[in-house]
């Protein structure tokens, strides 16, 4: 007798987002009128990716809390936008690079600032980037070729599920050691762990580095470490740093090994496509956060133009937030200066930011409803597909909408 699945379900290949590894192998299994029966190969964060998603309680389009028609929503977004002096863009790792660059694009022609949520998220590794450079690598590299393996600063078996299972990590050959506060179920895991604080985080890493350059050691766990990354061929640093001296320190230690090994870090981001936000604003501006086009070509000062910064100076009298939920996020003066001024939502999601929007968009959702193109945390661009029908429309055709009508009011003007 056939199974119910075989009788009617329907199965697809999806994609994951619901974190920055982005797996790409997962197989949808669809009932009867569309309905997601059973998802293969998801982790628990991306079977919550793919509920959040699917079925979104929320109108397409709301304006001071009240369901409104599209146009309606757009001509007030329009207003919105066009009477703000010192407008705001901010989220985007959650949107595909197409939505990403038509963010890019309306940001410069409102003269606004833009900056990913990334940074607030993930800590600065893309402001170290300019400074330091970077010497980093596939996933693929670091399975088939690392050595040594360190996790710094990050618990990935909670945040990023399936990483181990990418790497092939633990295995016989491959020393994995973990950095942290506290032991977490990644440190169970590891050949070894080291216990530190995390306000020792920059003294450490320097220490780190004067060890490793020095080709000394001096019998503490950091001394045993800087001896397992000078004596491996291949070695990868995997962390979640929040501090920019921090990032910059990690930069530093990759780059002084390369004389003795091939060294590389990466970022464990947590949106989908954290980088992929930072890649596009870099490809438009030259750079990958905090930009301001309100001189008329792009400027970036991370320390005085981030988007947290911005609005706890009470800088920013308006914002465009795409794809993110900064009233979780940000913090608290940050948080509460965006509720103070109007602001526009776009999201697949119903969030408390969107909740809390003048105007709020709700869109179909990449991965689910339409396809793209994201950016996997340690850079690979990976294709979105869609799965299901909707009638929404996407972010993108809701910034290009906006950017149309700021030009025509211009041209009236």
């Amino acid at each position: 007798m056939a199974s119910p699945e075989a009788a009617g379900a329907r199965r697809a290949r999806a994609t994951c987002a619901g974190c920055g590894l982005v797996c790409d192998d997962i197989t949808a299994i669809f009932g009867d009128g569309g309905r997601v029966e059973r998802l293969e190969r998801t982790c628990p964060l991306g079977d919550a990716w793919f509920a959040d998603r699917v079925a979104v309680d929320a109108p397409p389009a709301r304006v001071d809390g009240r369901e409104a028609s599209l146009e309606d929503a757009l001509d007030a977004a329009a207003a919105l936008l066009a009477a703000a002096r010192a407008p705001l863009v901010y989220g985007l790792g959650q949107a595909t690079c197409e939505d990403q660059r038509a963010a890019v694009a309306l940001a410069e022609a409102l003269g606004a600032a833009i900056d990913p949520a990334g940074p607030a998220l993930d800590g600065a590794t893309g402001g170290a980037f300019p400074a330091r450079g970077a010497s980093t690598a596939t996933l693929g590299e670091v399975r088939d070729r690392s050595e040594v393996v360190v996790i710094w600063r990050a618990d990935p078996a909670t945040s990023h599920p399936r990483l181990f299972e990418r790497l092939r990590l633990p295995g016989p050959d491959r020393a994995l050691v973990v950095v942290d506060e506290r032991r977490t179920a990644t440190a169970e895991q590891a050949t070894a762990f080291i216990e530190l604080p995390a306000s020792g985080d920059v003294e450490a890493l320097w220490r780190l580095r004067a060890l490793a350059r020095e080709e000394a050691t001096d019998g503490s766990p950091l001394g045993d470490l800087a001896a397992r990354l000078r004596g491996c061929r291949h070695g990868a640093i995997l962390h979640h740093v929040r501090d920019p001296l921090a990032a910059l320190a990690i930069g530093a230690i990759v780059r002084d090994l390369t004389r003795v090994a091939h060294l590389v870090a990466i970022t464990l981001r947590h949106e989908p496509n954290a980088a992929g936000a930072e890649d596009v604003l870099a490809s438009q501006t030259g750079y990958p956060s905090a930009v301001s086009f309100a001189a008329g070509h792009p400027r970036s000062n991370p320390g005085e133009l981030s988007a947290a910064a911005l609005l706890a100076r009470g800088d920013a009298d308006a914002a465009l937030v795409v794809a993110s939920d900064p009233l979780d996020h940000l913090p608290a003066a940050a948080a509460e200066r965006l509720r103070a001024i109007p602001f526009v939502s776009i999201d697949a999601r119903d969030t408390a930011t969107a909740q809390a929007a003048r105007v709020a968009f709700t869109t179909s959702a990449p991965g689910i409803h339409r396809p793209g193109v994201v950016h996997r945390l340690d850079g690979v661009p990976v294709p979105l597909r869609a799965v299901l029908e909707s009638d929404r429309p996407g972010a993108q055709e809701i910034i290009e909408a906006l950017a149309a009508r700021l030009a025509n009011a211009r041209e009236a003007a």
